[in-house]
């Protein structure tokens, strides 16, 4: 380059910038244009959200972090993940506790998804209790239970309404059903495991009618929100997917969850 040349490099460098000064010449304009925030996945539960009792931790805890791999590859970015579930919750402590943080995280963001789990450990202490082995064949008991649901389902469809408030007729939410962990070989006597499953999907004829999985389902369809029906497929094979605690899922059961919630997004 020339002397001469030199002289010239304040014009050049003045008309480079011209090029990126807006109307006005005040602010320079962004040479790339800012990347919108990545999809969102919000998950509210208690353990089975949490991840107790997987004993593959290679894909790590639980079936969220499988979910959220699965969103990643569907949205072609990975996904924010906000696991808010929390071993023991019941519904009432989902709404309470933890759906302030997932009206927070949700807000002024999309693509969203939202998977909701809850209602065992609403259940888990009249279903397993002292009363429980003769509970199956008294109304009073299963008064008793339809009661105990009709306020389960009462918090639950107000946690729902709240959150496809939030994520918009675009959101995505899927709900869980209930497994019943007692049908595994020795967590309990079968007529024990048989009022778990009837509180669970119902008793028709009787006035525990309509069940803990059978009032998710319902809630879900009034909220466009799509099932992970796990309870057929846990039934099948409790000794496999249900973990030696007679309680959470296994590692393989855990892998089920999360293929079931992929199966059923949309």
């Amino acid at each position: 380059m020339t002397r001469r040349s030199l002289r010239h490099l304040p014009q050049l460098f003045a008309a480079l910038l011209g090029v990126v000064l807006v109307v006005g010449g005040t602010r320079p304009v962004a040479l790339f244009a800012q990347l919108p925030p990545p999809p969102v996945y919000v998950a509210l539960g208690d353990s089975v959200e949490f991840g107790l009792g997987d004993d593959i931790l290679a894909d790590g805890i639980g079936y969220v972090p499988l979910f959220r791999t699965f969103l990643s590859s569907v949205f072609q970015r990975t996904v924010d993940l906000h696991n808010l579930g929390v071993p023991f919750a019941t519904t009432r402590d989902i709404r309470q506790d933890q759906l302030p943080a997932a009206l927070a995280a949700i807000q002024g963001r999309a693509p969203v998804v939202v998977t909701w789990g809850g209602g065992g450990n609403d259940l888990a202490e009249v279903v397993t209790g002292p009363q429980a082995a003769a509970c199956r064949q008294s109304q009073s008991c299963l008064g008793r239970l339809n009661g105990l649901l009709n306020g389960v389902e009462q918090t639950i469809d107000h946690t729902i309404r709240e959150l496809r408030e939030a994520v918009g007729p675009n959101g995505h939410i899927l709900m869980r059903t209930q497994y019943n962990a007692l049908l595994r070989t020795g967590c309990q006597t079968p007529a024990v495991a048989l009022l778990g499953t009837v509180t669970l999907e119902g008793a028709p004829g009787t006035v525990l009618d309509r069940g803990l999985n059978t009032r998710i389902r319902s809630i879900a369809q009034k909220y466009d929100a799509q099932v992970i029906d796990v309870f057929l497929p846990f039934a099948i094979s409790p000794n496999t997917l249900v973990a030696s605690d007679c309680i959470h899922p296994s590692g393989l059961g855990y892998q089920v969850i999360a293929l079931l919630a992929s199966q059923a997004f949309q």
